[in-house]
């Protein structure tokens, strides 16, 4: 069974430090999670996985700590942190399943994180933007169109 490294990589450099590696003939994985329509944000932040078969016949710990975008490996006393094949193997088969999924759907009952609507629930009509959505709430019973922050709904059940 492949084993992977795990390495911490410098704030928001995960793909500099991917592309780095890859170019030094390391394979190395950064799963990708697209947050919104047009904003692809790493899953782990702060996270890279390096295969571990690079190490099987010249350990060289330096280059890779050296490595552009590449902090340090991450370790647990004097054991270097592992991550079996098999999770890894689960990680990109979810982030396969999550590419261009929108967040919501529109007619799907959504509900708000926080503020004065936060016990009540709306349905979900569009996007507006990056950042905002429309949303249809029934006050006082009419019926209200609202556009809110779309990192403040939460899926309801």
């Amino acid at each position: 069974m492949d084993e992977w490294y795990l390495l911490r990589s410098k704030p928001r450099q995960e793909l500099r430090a991917v592309e780095h590696l890859e170019r030094q003939g390391f394979t190395a994985y950064c799963p990708m999670l697209q947050k919104k329509k047009a904003r692809i944000e790493p899953l782990f932040p702060g996270y890279v996985f390096l295969q571990h078969e690079a190490f099987e016949d010249n350990p060289d710990y330096g280059k890779v700590r050296s490595t552009r975008g590449v902090m340090t490996f991450v370790r647990f006393g004097d054991e270097f942190a592992k991550v079996p094949e098999e999770l890894l193997e689960g990680v990109r088969h979810q982030e396969e399943s999550l590419k261009g999924c929108p967040a919501f759907v529109e007619g799907q009952i959504v509900g708000f994180a926080d503020g004065p609507f936060s016990e009540i629930q709306a349905v979900y009509l569009c996007e507006r933007g990056e950042e905002r959505s429309v949303v249809l709430l029934n006050v006082l019973n009419r019926e209200q169109r609202m556009v809110v922050r779309t990192d403040n709904l939460r899926k309801q059940s």
